[in-house]
């Protein structure tokens, strides 16, 4: 055997006691698989452990060597998501191999190809905490401050601390005043010392613990704090009281024994930092000690080898881009982040967790009740069993989804070219939430009239009655706001927008998608040309389709089905994320295997994407599809829809199947379907005699329309009359 130089243990003296053999085989074990760099924090932890006396001391060192090691784990695991991201996006060659993964990158040989799937499977990990923290992140950011975010690096510590994190942001929005509090509890921590049930000041960049944040939600914070600061904490720089080695200044106590926080410079530039430092302090160099303006007594630096305090430090940033609620829309197609990006890794951790929780839901030990909520959760838990994402590269054969600038959405919708797959943009809306709330808090209160009465989906119906019951607004103003889902989510059927009329995506805002438009205004203007005067018999004739809101309660999914009236739909999500899936490219048998048994059916190939605030989809008329959520968020979006005059000919198609086979629409049709398709007609015939052929389809598409319409739908036309 040959022999090998040892890697010599690092040499720190050994306070422990004499290690037993099983201890000295896992040293052996560690010398083989730790780095230099590792063994030495092991060696260094062991001799800190031993040198408490308590159990209670040494309890606390492994809960922050815990902390700590599970912090870089994270922290590990969300920059192999971002270098993923970034191979993804910019190596067309990693790319095409991922999507398919049938070619290796370059032809790796096997252990390569090993160690790719480890890659992606961390890459997986770090995507899918990512999701869960970086909503209620940006929450925090658009208050606190983007670089305070940063600073505390709050996304390694997980779901549950981010999320308490954003409903102290809610609570409390200045920065100041959350300083206050925090260091009024961490002063407090520092003073109580340790117990198992009572965290100390953890020696770390991050003092705050969960038990804090919950205390600065029920605490308002006092206006002014007096410090008795303890040895070893000063402030950090965005002044929070940390342990020595994280501080920026130490402070200087005053006569009577208390420090005041940093007082830092705010610049709005690096061209007038000097000029601002200036006006801030002066420097003695002589004997290190800065003066600061306001202040009667000199602050000591700290250590040459951190940031000297008469450096610029800038004013926190704001979050003025895309945030948890308040979208920064723009009208502008060529603009970069237009083309929204098919992100698969973040879509598959969210349909993972739905599914996770149907199927913890499905194994509970219950009685089925056989409600509506119930058979739905079922067949849409099935589906995202099977569900996979869509090809959306048509190099690679049919694609599914089709991810378009705006102006290469507008192309699609106004050239009439036939197409199944539904149109991803992002960007296209006009109108904007204020940033000061919630969108929701926001809908409720432009709604006014509170006293109205609302249908709405409940889950627990029985699936013999109706899927829905009336309540007042009032009542589910309280609820939402309230957050009071107790595992029945609601579902707000046909709610009204009260928004601007600038909430119609750009893209859908040409010519040929204007029919529906023409038909409401046939309906309520009949043969005048003026502004709209229409009686209440005509009104109560029409209902408005064009623009609409989804309102649902975390955990609420909707069992596949097609749009009723044979109607495109568009849909913009506002507060959180949305699950949405569809039959792909149905052959006419599987169409006709769905609607002769649409509460069961999982033939056929489902796809399904995750659609983020900010993005709209537009899919075409009879898609068949279903939507799923996770249960912790409520979510809010836009949608209306829309009729192609390019579209008469399939839209007939889909009126008639829809008639024949009620139960695949969402809405009974009996008498307001032949109405439709006799205004429609009108409008068609109006377009022909004006020479407007070919915008509906050409010669061909026309007469097949009235030809359908003459044979089909005839004898619905005589009933109604």
């Amino acid at each position: 055997m040959a022999n090998h130089a040892t890697i010599p243990y690092p040499n720190f003296p050994n306070i422990c006691a004499p290690l037993d053999n099983s201890t000295t085989d896992e040293i052996d074990e560690d010398l083989i698989v730790l780095s230099p760099n590792h063994l030495q924090r092991v060696a260094q932890f062991r001799n800190k452990i031993c040198l408490y006396k308590t159990d209670t001391e040494k309890y606390e060192l492994c809960l922050q060597i815990r902390d700590d090691l599970l912090n870089e784990h994270t922290g590990v695991q969300l920059l192999v998501a971002a270098c993923e991201h970034v191979m993804f996006t910019q190596c067309a060659e990693y790319k095409d191999w991922k999507e398919s993964r049938d070619t290796p990158p370059a032809e790796p040989n096997e252990a390569d190809l090993v160690e790719w799937d480890r890659f992606l499977s961390v890459a997986k990990d770090g995507l899918e905490i990512k999701s869960k923290c970086v909503t209620a992140l940006k929450t925090v950011a658009r208050y606190w401050g983007q670089d305070v975010v940063q600073h505390y690096q709050w996304a390694y510590k997980g779901r549950k601390y981010c999320d308490k994190l954003c409903a102290a942001a809610r609570e409390v929005h200045d920065w100041e005043k959350v300083v206050t509090a925090l260091n009024s509890l961490i002063l407090k921590r520092s003073q109580q010392g340790m117990s198992l049930k009572r965290r100390p000041v953890s020696a770390s960049l991050n003092p705050i613990e969960q038990g804090d944040l919950d205390n600065l939600r029920k605490h308002p914070p006092e206006n002014g704090l007096a410090i008795d600061l303890p040895d070893g904490f000063g402030f950090d720089k965005f002044g929070l009281i940390v342990h020595e080695e994280y501080t920026v200044v130490l402070p200087e106590p005053d006569s009577n024994g208390t420090a005041d926080p940093p007082i830092l410079p705010e610049t709005d530039s690096a061209n007038n930092a000097d000029t601002t430092v200036d006006t801030f302090r002066k420097q003695d160099n002589s004997n290190g000690i800065i003066w600061s303006s306001g202040i009667d007594r000199p602050i000591r630096r700290r250590t040459a080898s951190l940031p000297d305090i008469t450096q610029q430090i800038s004013k926190r940033q704001r979050l003025e881009g895309p945030s948890s609620f308040p979208y920064t829309h723009t009208t502008k197609s060529d603009i970069a982040g237009d083309r929204p990006m098919h992100d698969g890794m973040a879509d598959d951790a969210y349909r993972r967790r739905v599914l996770a929780e149907l199927q913890e839901k499905s194994g509970l030990a219950m009685p089925p009740q056989d409600s509506h909520g119930e058979r739905a959760d079922e067949l849409v838990r099935k589906l995202l069993e099977q569900v996979e994402q869509p090809n959306t590269d048509s190099n690679r054969g049919v694609a599914e989804a089709l991810f378009c600038t705006g102006d290469e959405a507008a192309n699609l919708v106004e050239s009439g070219s036939p197409h199944d797959a539904p149109i991803i943009t992002e960007g296209q809306q006009q109108f904007r939430w204020s940033k000061n709330d919630r969108p929701v808090v926001q809908l409720f209160r432009r709604m006014g009239g509170l006293d109205k009465s609302i249908s709405i989906q409940i889950p627990s119906r029985s699936s013999t009655a109706w899927s829905f019951e009336v309540r007042k607004l009032s009542e589910v103003r309280e609820r939402f706001l309230n957050q009071n889902n107790a595992g029945d989510p609601w579902n707000i059927l046909d709610l009204q927008s009260p928004l601007p009329q600038s909430i119609l995506p750009n893209f859908l805002t040409g010519e040929n998608c204007q029919l529906l438009l023409q038909v409401r205004n046939a309906v309520l203007m009949e043969e005048r040309a003026e502004r709209i005067v229409a009686s209440a018999q005509k009104w109560n004739e029409w209902k408005n389709v064009l623009e609409w809101v989804l309102l649902s309660e975390g955990g609420h999914n909707t069992a596949p089905h097609t749009d009723s009236h044979g109607f495109a739909t568009w849909i913009t999500p506002q507060e959180e994320s949305i699950g949405f899936g569809w039959m792909s490219c149905p052959t006419e048998e599987e169409r006709e295997a769905w609607m002769a048994n649409p509460h069961n059916y999982t033939g056929g190939r489902w796809r399904y994407v995750v659609l983020k605030p900010g993005q709209s989809i537009f899919f075409m008329p009879g898609t068949i599809h279903f939507v799923f959520r996770v249960q912790e968020h409520q979510t809010l979006a836009l949608g209306g829809h829309v009729l192609q005059w390019s579209g008469i000919q399939r839209w007939m198609q889909v009126v008639l199947a829809q008639m024949k086979n009620p139960a695949t629409t969402n809405e009974d049709m009996r008498w307001s379907a032949p109405k439709l398709v006799h205004v429609v007609t009108k409008l068609v015939a109006a377009k022909a005699q004006d020479g407007g052929v070919e915008e509906v389809g050409g010669e061909a598409a026309v007469a097949q329309f009235f030809a359908s319409v003459k044979v089909k739908v005839s004898r619905s036309f005589e009933t109604e009359r």
